[in-house]
């Protein structure tokens, strides 16, 4: 069993224009014996975003709670809370708070991989835009 809690997850606080702090809570660069995905936390603030990004691996989104929206391609939907979305691989994305209040979304990816940058750049405080794509 892997036991990891938000407040103990390696974050990245990415700064403007994308400002939103990223959390993961599971990935096989923490723990060998998690292989097949990541696991982790998107905080994004009243009216923040995250950047349009495309990665090699398939995400799915979970929002826990707030409101917003998300981009995938050319579409345009809604969330609120106990929705979740799935990203194919390789396919722009991006969240979108439009609400005042906080938006908080776990995010799966699999397979793994775009999560140890998160945990590489966390580990230095307030990192600049996590948008790297590989």
């Amino acid at each position: 069993m892997i036991i990891r809690t938000e407040k103990k997850a390696p974050t990245l606080n990415a700064q403007e224009p994308y400002k939103r702090k990223l959390k993961v809570l599971l990935s096989p660069v923490l723990d060998p014996d998690c292989k097949s995905l990541a696991v982790g936390l998107s905080i994004i603030p009243a009216g923040g975003r995250s950047d349009n990004a495309h990665h090699p691996e398939g995400e799915m989104f979970y929002v826990i709670h707030g409101k917003g929206s998300i981009l995938v391609g050319d579409e345009r939907e809604e969330l609120t809370a106990g929705t979740a979305v799935w990203v194919p691989p390789g396919v722009f994305h991006q969240l979108i708070n439009d609400s005042k209040r906080t938006l908080k979304i776990l995010w799966v990816l699999n397979p793994p991989g775009k999560e140890a940058g998160i945990i590489k750049d966390g580990s230095e405080a307030d990192s600049p835009i996590l948008g790297r794509n590989p």
